[in-house]
């Protein structure tokens, strides 16, 4: 069977020439767009699908537009988070894919703050005292028997190793993982005989990365996102 050829309507048209526009590196951020008017002299199309593409943009936090000033192009930390919300809602995969994806990004966190300990001890001292304090309202949590602290205190365990390595793509993309995360975070913290478990695995990562020893740091780590897939029932 042959597949027919899907077209591409105007606006996707438009919003493929806008975006060569903004990866030729011409526009940075803050910098303002050429107006409607040039844009469709510019692309030969008509002014109603420069507008909507521009719309379309907007909504997703790339474009900024303000009234009697112009277009302007946005910054990375202005990026709307639908999109990849609804990939992972859509996705077949989608749990699977996510521990994936959150353990790509805190992997790579725990070997810059683990390169940073042996460089600088110093610096790591307060994300060292912080990911501690989320250690210890874990072990309070399991004490008074509430479980959804323990849940808190784990995603903020690792929500505060990411954002520590100040890499703001990574940091955005981990709280768009939130809520998702906290649903697995519920599902495999259920299968531990003993929760106290938890508390130690945590220590352990927080130990790996005092030790500044990075080939011990990732294979702490990386055993801690098995063990969560293998709770999780999900295959390699």
């Amino acid at each position: 069977m042959v597949k027919k050829i899907k077209q591409k309507t105007v606006v996707e048209q438009v919003m493929e020439h806008i975006k060569e526009l903004i990866t030729s590196g011409k526009y940075k951020p803050g910098d303002k767009l050429p107006t409607e008017n040039e844009l469709a002299e510019r692309f030969g199309i008509g002014r109603s699908s420069i507008r909507e593409a521009i719309k379309i943009f907007n909504y997703l936090g790339v474009l900024e537009s303000k009234a009697a000033k112009g277009t302007f192009l946005s910054d990375r930390a202005n990026i709307s988070t639908e999109a990849l919300s609804w990939s992972i809602l859509l996705g077949k995969d989608e749990q699977q894919e996510l521990i994936e994806t959150r353990g790509a990004i805190e992997l790579w966190s725990i070997m810059t703050l683990t390169h940073l300990q042996n460089e600088n001890p110093e610096s790591n001292t307060e994300v060292i005292a912080e990911l501690q304090d989320q250690v210890n309202h874990m072990k309070k949590s399991l004490d008074s028997g509430k479980p959804e602290n323990l849940v808190e205190a784990d995603y903020n365990f690792h929500n505060i190793i990411v954002k520590s390595t100040e890499n703001s793509l990574f940091y955005s993309i981990y709280k768009t993982l939130k809520s998702f995360m906290y649903e697995e975070i519920v599902q495999s913290q259920s299968d531990y005989n003993d929760p106290g478990e938890i508390v130690k695995e945590h220590q352990q990562i927080i130990d790996t990365i005092v030790n500044g020893q990075v080939n011990h740091s990732i294979e702490t780590f990386s055993s801690h996102i098995e063990n969560i897939k293998s709770r999780l029932q999900i295959n390699k």
